[in-house]
């Protein structure tokens, strides 16, 4: 065990030497990277495990600074750390500008030799407005339902590079993006900033008619004084009416005038045509009783399509009637019931026959429960004297 120990001890002493080596013959950097925006101050260190006899920042689009505790040159530039003495070499900036940008080089005389550090600076630059292109063209201005829609959104000249979201009237679009692509270019005065670009695509539905798309950036440079930039473009979509299930009238007077009205969904605006007793009645014709208007819009590619009947008979509510709205897209088959119930018929129970039941059940529960203590008791008509 004790040569266990001394082998230790004498592996530590052997490899201080080394350490030693290792701590006082590098620089040390804080930090190794800034990211900074124009107009920021920050302070930037170069450490070394000894005393140093001088001190020198190389930054971009600077003069060479000598650098002390005492030196007092530029309003912009002083001396940063805990003395030369104490192996500190570091300046602190008051505001960085644009041409600062790059790498900054700290070079620190030591016994006789120049030891150097190197800080990556990046000043960022707020990129360009982003750009949205559509690449599958429409026709006159209209996509057509069940296209593919392809957009791509640009965002140039950013540093670093900027960000994409996409939005539909606000809300984030996801699950449809392709990959986020960055390339580097150089400026006409060889300074080096980055392209983004995101592409989007999907196809188009009758709900993304009137839709905002929206491409929005997102960069180092925001602030909540300076918002993210974003450009936007409005879809236009034509499609045929939109199919719907059975639908159900109610709430119809007998003996009275009955409006019948359906909502339509289709763009552009669709021609109706109903049936009645295998009788086809077009908008704005009348047949017998009953009259057919012409879709009225509501907004948003929705219609309002009336159909009226004089003098409501019971018999008419026992009808199923047709309606077909079609456009130039294509056409769909509707099916009304009317009813003179005040509402609709429920899937279930309501709160009424659900107490009668719970009652019935209790009641025959009772009853069985009794005759079951009369038999076992021999009671009452299970007694054997008749």
């Amino acid at each position: 065990m004790g040569i266990k120990v001394c082998n230790f001890f004498s592996l530590f002493f052997f490899l201080l030497p080394f350490s030693d080596t290792l701590t006082y013959g590098q620089v040390n950097v804080e930090p190794n990277t800034a990211l900074l925006n124009q107009g920021d101050p920050t302070e930037l260190l170069c450490r070394y495990g000894r005393s140093i006899n001088y001190c020198r920042f190389e930054i971009p689009g600077e003069k060479v600074l000598n650098l002390s505790p005492e030196w007092i040159k530029s309003d912009n530039f002083r001396y940063y750390g805990g003395g030369l003495a104490s192996g500190q070499c570091g300046v602190s900036i008051k505001s960085v500008k644009a041409i600062n940008n790059g790498q900054v080089k700290c070079s620190l005389g030591v016994e006789g030799e120049e030891l150097t550090g190197t800080i990556d600076l990046v000043v960022a630059l707020r990129p360009k407005q982003p750009i949205i292109t559509v690449l599958e063209k429409p026709d006159r201005g209209y996509f057509t339902e069940g296209s593919l829609f392809v957009a791509r959104c640009v965002v140039r000249d950013g540093r670093p590079a900027a960000n994409i979201s996409w939005f539909f009237d606000n809300y984030p679009a996801q699950g449809r993006v392709g990959q986020l692509n960055v390339v580097a270019s150089n400026d006409s005065q060889n300074v080096q900033l980055f392209n983004t670009e995101q592409d989007i695509q999907w196809h188009l539905g009758p709900e993304d008619n009137g839709r905002m798309l929206t491409c929005r950036s997102h960069h180092q440079t925001d602030r909540e004084s300076l918002q993210p930039q974003e450009s936007s473009v409005q879809i236009f979509v034509r499609f045929a009416p939109v199919k719907q299930q059975e639908a159900l009238v109610y709430g119809l007077y007998l003996e009275h005038t009955a409006i019948v009205n359906m909502t339509v969904h289709a763009n552009p605006a669709p021609v109706v045509q109903w049936t009645v007793d295998g009788h086809v009645i077009n908008q704005g014709e009348q047949w017998d009783r009953f009259s057919v208007y012409e879709p009225q819009p509501l907004g948003q590619d929705y219609y309002n399509v009336t159909m009226a009947i004089a003098g409501l008979t019971l018999e008419d509510t026992t009808k199923i009637y047709e309606m077909s709205a079609t456009n130039a897209l294509g056409s769909a088959d509707y099916q009304i019931r009317i009813s003179s119930s005040n509402k609709p018929p429920t899937a279930g129970l309501d709160i009424g026959a659900i107490v009668g039941i719970v009652v019935a059940v209790a009641v025959l529960i009772i009853i069985v429960l009794l005759i079951v203590f009369a038999r076992a008791t021999g009671r009452w008509c299970f007694g054997g004297n008749f």
